[in-house]
């Protein structure tokens, strides 16, 4: 994300924590003011243990802080992959986490199966995106419309795109992997021409 554009999106920020508690729009000034990509690494993406009341998430003048469980007790068990974020296929297939359809839990969970092979990759790998491993704990809603058109060919996705948190990095970056580590993971598909474009 480029600075300019997050200094727009921290400002607004800033105007919507204001309607909520002034006394956090000073807090959060400072930090909005330095490098506060970066301080926002949280436990299930970097492995940096950030308290609930310092994570720039949660009000920390709020009582609920006190009683919320700290993500590094939350997910202590949860398996990791080679560069050590929170792999949460894993974390599913393994029963450590029983996503829900709805909020109550009175709807039921209806993965499909298919994935959608991106060709625009410049010279890199094709990327496979699974159906499955996403909707066994989203519903369709979660990413279609808003996020992403159910058309082919209707959704211009590219890497600066998802790195400036666009497409995939609604989620990816936040609370799943980020897109800038692990490239294999997403770009898996062999091209079948290298030179194809």
């Amino acid at each position: 994300m480029s600075s300019l554009k997050f200094k727009r999106v921290a400002k607004f920020v800033l105007v919507a924590l204001a309607l909520v508690s002034m006394p956090r729009v000073a807090q959060l000034q400072e930090k909005f003011e330095g490098d506060f990509w970066n301080s926002g690494e949280h436990f299930q993406t970097e492995g940096k243990v950030v308290p609930v009341a310092e994570d720039g998430i949660h009000d920390p003048t709020n009582d609920a802080v006190r009683v919320l469980q700290e993500p590094v007790e939350a997910m202590a068990d949860f398996p990791r992959d080679n560069s050590g974020v929170i792999d949460w296929v894993k974390t599913l297939d393994e029963g450590l986490i029983s996503p829900r359809a709805s909020k109550l839990g009175d709807e039921e969970m209806h993965a499909v199966d298919f994935d959608v092979i991106f060709k625009n990759t410049q010279s890199m790998p094709y990327v496979r995106y699974p159906h499955k491993q996403h909707t066994e704990w989203l519903t369709c809603e979660n990413c279609h419309p808003q996020i992403f058109l159910p058309q082919i060919g209707g959704n211009p996705v590219t890497m600066s795109a998802i790195m400036q948190g666009e497409y995939c990095g609604v989620c990816h970056g936040k609370v799943a992997f980020p897109p800038s580590k692990n490239c294999g993971r997403c770009h898996s598909v062999p091209r079948e021409n290298p030179g194809l474009r």
